[in-house]
C-alpha cells in the first residue's frame, strides 16, 4: 500500500513537472491514395454501425424485462441477451472495417449515439419474438440499402459489398428464418396450452 502511494505521488509530481502527457510529435505526411472511400459510402456505414447499436440496446431491454422476477423467463431472457451481445459485436466489426479503410483518423466522437429505448414490456413472448423479427427486418433492409448504395457508380466499392453480402446478409436472413420459426411454433403452442404453452416454450430457448 505504502508502495503504491508512493508510486503516485512520484507520478503526480513528474506530471506537475512536465505538464500533460501527450505526444508532441507530428503526423509525418504519407500518401492517402490508399484512402478511397467515398463520402455516400461512408455515411451508409456509418449509419449501420448506428443501427447495430440501437438493435444491440432494443435486445437489451428485451432481456432485461424477462429477467424480472414478476416475468420470469429465463429462456426468452438469454435469447435476447445473446442477440444483443451479436449486434454490439456486428457494429464493431463494421467500425474496425472502417480503421481499415482509414476512415476513423477523425470524426470518431459523433461516430455512435447512446439511443433511447423506445419499447420496454411486453404483453408475452409472441408478442417480443414478433418485435425481434420486426427489428431484424429494419436492419436487413438497411444493410440491403448500404450494399445498394456502395456498389453503384461512383463508389462501386466491390469489397466491402462482397463484405456485407458474404457476412452480414447471410446472417440476417438466417435469423430472420429462425425468429419467423421460433415465433410459429410458440404461437400454436399458446393457442392449445396458452401461458403453459409459452413457459414450455421458455425450456427449449
Amino acid at each position: 500500500m505504502v508502495k503504491l502511494i508512493a508510486t503516485l505521488f512520484l507520478l503526480a509530481v513528474v506530471a506537475q513537472a512536465y505538464g500533460d502527457f501527450k505526444c508532441s510529435l507530428e503526423v509525418p505526411e504519407i500518401t492517402k491514395d490508399w484512402i478511397d472511400m467515398k463520402d455516400g459510402c461512408i455515411k451508409g456505414m456509418r449509419h449501420q454501425i448506428q443501427e447495430e447499436i440501437n438493435a444491440s440496446y432494443q435486445y437489451l431491454a428485451m432481456g432485461a424485462y424477462f429477467s424480472r422476477d414478476t416475468v420470469n423467463r429465463p429462456g426468452f431472457a438469454e435469447h435476447f441477451f445473446k442477440a444483443a451481445k451479436e449486434e454490439r459485436e456486428h457494429g464493431s466489426k463494421l467500425v474496425e472495417y472502417l480503421s481499415m479503410r482509414g476512415q476513423l483518423t477523425e470524426g470518431v466522437s459523433d461516430l455512435i449515439n447512446v439511443p433511447t429505448v423506445a419499447k420496454q414490456e411486453w404483453t408475452d413472448g409472441a408478442s417480443a419474438l414478433q418485435d425481434a423479427l420486426d427489428l431484424e427486418i429494419k436492419v436487413t433492409r438497411s444493410i440491403r440499402k448500404l450494399i445498394q448504395t456502395c456498389e453503384s457508380k461512383p463508389y462501386n466499392h466491390y469489397h466491402l459489398v462482397d463484405y456485407l453480402t458474404g457476412v452480414y446478409l447471410e446472417e440476417q436472413l438466417h435469423g430472420q428464418r429462425d425468429l419467423a420459426g421460433k415465433l410459429t411454433t410458440l404461437k400454436k403452442m399458446m393457442v392449445t396450452q396458452g401461458e403453459l404453452g409459452e413457459f414450455l416454450f421458455d425450456k427449449t430457448l
